[in-house]
């Protein structure tokens, strides 16, 4: 079922993208964030800042109110042998309001695991992007636990 939904999600995307392409132009994009978590001491997987954090790099294109993006990452923000590293197929559909946009995302990835271990993230973020370099901060529910983001995102 898991892999159905993602297979929708991937076919609601790049019909996103078909249907913006022919009113501007795609630019690529490459972004670096961090997604800081709830930090609980008494659960031995999120018990500091480091555990509860995940730095990711993403690339990927932007048409006028759309994007779609590859995110690499990793599940502990000082990156450790042991850390599960992850990969995710995010898009976002966007609202602009002259250099600042706020948007809604949707992503479906997994972790580099022999056993399939997937999930999915949902969300909403706020950007400012005036020319080619901008910030962003986000709050998403990632795998069922929520995130706070914060990056930078340049544009091609």
């Amino acid at each position: 079922m898991k892999k159905i939904l993602y297979l929708v999600c991937l076919f609601i995307s790049f019909q996103s993208f078909a249907q913006d392409s022919t009113k501007t132009s795609l630019r690529p994009y490459i972004s670096i964030g961090t997604s800081i978590g709830n930090v609980n001491p008494s659960n031995p997987g999120t018990d500091n800042f480091s555990k509860a954090s995940y730095p990711s790099i993403e690339g990927g294109i932007m048409g006028k109110n759309v994007s779609l993006g590859l995110v690499l990452g990793c599940e502990n923000f000082f990156v450790t042998a042991n850390a599960r590293k992850f990969y995710e197929l995010k898009t976002a559909i966007s609202y602009p309001i002259n250099s600042c946009s706020v948007y809604a995302l949707f992503g479906a990835g997994a972790y580099f695991e022999k056993k399939f271990n997937n999930f999915i993230e949902y969300g909403a973020g706020f950007s400012y992007m005036p020319e080619k370099l901008g910030y962003f901060v986000q709050y998403s529910n990632w795998a069922g636990s929520n995130y706070v983001s914060l990056g930078a995102t340049y544009a091609f």
